[in-house]
């Protein structure tokens, strides 16, 4: 294999594809990165064997070929080269890196080993889906952050979606805390499917993508759909579809509630960050006190002192107590972009329910911390 490609390109997809390279890798070549030529372009891919990672890059090519080399060592490598032409040219499963006037040789391992990634390569699937990569982003970034990190719940750290002629709906939930987006439109295409897609795979996908208005996303799933492709152009991020059964969230969503109160996103952002800084060594614990035209924010810890920040509210309902977990609540404000936010309760052992102001395709409910007195 012999071809050139410019370091800026280079650098982009070996970045990009690094995020699948296993961390402790069963088998050598699970921390390689295969490069190889196809159609004129060079490929660069790797996996963990549960997720799989393709780039294509426009690329001047010589000679054909394929070799895997180590993902720690190129990926330095290749970032530390000036940024103008790089030559790589392949003999014996060692890769001669050339770009002005530095010289590297790297030893790789036979692409034979390199484990099969799963690709469309511009063909049409069956049963293929489409997605605005737009909206897509946003919707993950409003839910997947909810999906738990327990591997030993394996279908908690799954986001859910769900195809219908309304559109999509996704949904995590780690066991205390669910966020469910919904997206309608004619953009959705596919009716009456439903996964299980690990939810680091879907924020692998959304890191690749442009926010550029137009841009689609194509799901196919394989072999008997426990895998899933997520292909846009020049990429495409393969992962196992999660088995088991989703909890069956709607029962979860509180049908109606005693307080209502609506107030400024930014507002409690900020007060719950100072409440955080007492509440990290009192088990995170944050209280609401909803009183009239205010919620008051306390934590308290009795080593380190205590704290209480106001903030402007519009309540209808009835005065009500709760308390949260602060993680939860810092990680969910940290998502939201509305300008002002919803929150509704019965009370003190009920969930809260968090939307946003004048938006019902989007909900977070976190359920509350039991605390004496």
């Amino acid at each position: 294999m012999k071809l050139s490609i410019l370091q800026e390109n280079l650098a982009h997809g070996v970045t990009a594809v690094s995020r699948a390279v296993a961390a402790k890798a069963q088998l050598p070549v699970l921390a390689n990165i295969l490069l190889a030529t196809e159609g004129g372009k060079l490929k660069l891919s790797a996996t963990n064997l549960e997720t799989g990672i393709t780039v294509w890059l426009n690329a001047k090519v010589e000679r054909a070929g394929k070799v895997t080399v180590p993902g720690r060592v190129f990926g330095e490598l290749v970032t530390s080269l000036p940024q103008e032409a790089v030559e790589l040219t392949v003999s014996e499963e060692k890769v001669q890196v050339k770009s002005g006037a530095y010289r590297a040789t790297v030893n790789g391992i036979s692409a034979e080993e390199f484990p099969e990634v799963p690709t469309l390569a511009g063909k049409k699937a069956a049963g293929e889906l489409g997605l605005d990569g737009a909206a897509l982003s946003e919707a993950v970034s409003l839910v997947a952050f909810a999906a738990g990190t327990d591997e030993a719940r394996p279908i908690f750290t799954g986001v859910k979606m769900e195809f219908s002629k309304k559109g999509l709906r996704l949904a995590a939930t780690d066991g205390y805390r669910l966020s469910v987006k919904s997206l309608p439109g004619s953009k959705i295409k596919g009716a009456g499917k439903e996964m299980v897609v690990p939810a680091r795979a879907l924020t692998e996908l959304t890191k690749m993508l442009k926010d550029e208005e137009g841009e689609e996303v194509r799901l196919a799933a394989t072999d008997k759909e426990k895998q899933l492709i997520m292909s846009l152009d020049g990429v495409e991020v393969v992962t196992r579809l999660l088995e088991g059964d989703f909890p069956d969230f709607d029962k979860i969503v509180p049908g109606s509630s005693k307080t209502k109160l609506e107030l400024e996103t930014e507002e409690l952002h900020q007060a719950v960050r100072a409440a955080a800084i007492f509440a990290r060594d009192s088990a995170n614990i944050v209280k609401f006190k909803i009183e009239k035209d205010k919620l008051t924010v306390t934590a308290n810890a009795p080593q380190v002192g205590e704290n209480e920040i106001g903030v402007a509210i519009k309540k209808t309902g009835e005065d009500s107590e709760v308390a949260f977990n602060s993680r939860y609540l810092l990680e969910m404000l940290s998502a939201v972009t509305a300008e002002r936010l919803g929150l509704e309760l019965s009370g003190p052992l009920s969930p809260g329910m968090f939307r946003a102001a004048g938006d019902d395709s989007w909900l977070h409910i976190i359920m509350p911390v039991r605390v004496q007195g």
